[in-house]
């Protein structure tokens, strides 16, 4: 897998105070679980609506063109989002086989399930979505950078970082993750209680890949049609830069990578 390089962005001082806005605390509420099936248990964090700055500035260290015009971003519902990314074990329970590459050793099924297509990932919502349980879904693109940010306006949520060494604190990067993926959870959570959304695996989101509409959106969604899908997060194949909250990523829907995988958002009282 290789990195690509290539309205009005909000006054500054008006996103100062929209950003100060819920965004800078813990989300209110403990962590709910929920079983849909036999052996399989998802964690979500409740993540508060708010307002933030998508994208990056010109100016920011590794910045790809399709990152900009940074722009203002409301999202008016609050969302469950899963504290890990999908394990091989919860996958293999559901789909009742195990399509990752790094599925060797103890803790194998503690790693996030990878080698799985957007398609393949609509595939697993669908069969979840059979049982009764709520409504699973991906999260849009502006969903996952929120909660990525998690209320900071920085590279990445520990702080700028210019030479990407606390990177490696906070998430499996190249070149210290010894080119494979790790059980979810064993590096640091974000102040939202989110683990791994930089590094390990990416995370496919629900939109087709696109530029950034023109000025402040209210709950997008991406484009209407499209040929390639985001996914966000880097990943143990990339090195720091692409792990920044802003980066963006794609590939058709059909296409499948040993450093792709998946989160999920949960609606309890919804149904599909």
């Amino acid at each position: 897998m290789t990195r690509r390089r290539g309205h009005r962005a909000a006054p500054l001082a008006a996103l100062a105070l929209a950003l100060a806005a819920p965004a800078s605390a813990t989300p209110p509420g403990p962590v709910r679980t929920v079983s849909p099936a036999p052996g399989v248990e998802f964690a979500f964090a409740w993540i508060p609506p708010g307002t933030y700055a998508r994208g990056s500035e010109p100016g920011e260290a590794g910045r790809d063109a399709d990152e900009g015009p940074r722009h203002e971003v409301t999202l008016t519902r609050g969302f469950l989002l899963g504290v890990h990314e999908v394990t091989q074990a919860q996958w293999t329970a559901v789909m009742g086989r195990n399509p990752a590459v790094f599925r060797r050793g103890a803790d194998a099924p503690r790693r996030p399930v990878e080698s799985v297509s957007w398609d393949d990932c609509q595939r697993f919502l669908a069969a979840l979505n059979r049982r009764d349980a709520g409504r699973f879904r991906l999260p849009t693109e502006a969903e996952w950078e929120y909660a990525a940010r998690a209320g900071t306006t920085t590279r990445y949520p520990w702080g700028d970082d210019p030479a990407g060494h606390a990177t490696h604190t906070h998430g499996w990067a190249n070149s210290r993750s010894y080119a494979i993926t790790h059980p979810v959870g064993t590096k640091a959570a974000n102040v939202w209680g989110l683990h791994d959304l930089h590094g390990n695996v990416w995370e496919w989101c629900s939109d087709w890949y696109g530029p950034y509409a023109a000025g402040p959106q209210l709950d997008p969604t991406g484009p209407a049609t499209g040929r390639e899908r985001v996914f966000r997060g880097g990943s143990w194949y990339d090195f720091p830069p692409s792990l920044r909250s802003a980066n963006r990523h794609r590939h058709a829907p059909g296409e499948r990578y040993p450093a792709i995988g998946l989160r999920l958002v949960w609606e309890p009282e919804a149904r599909p």
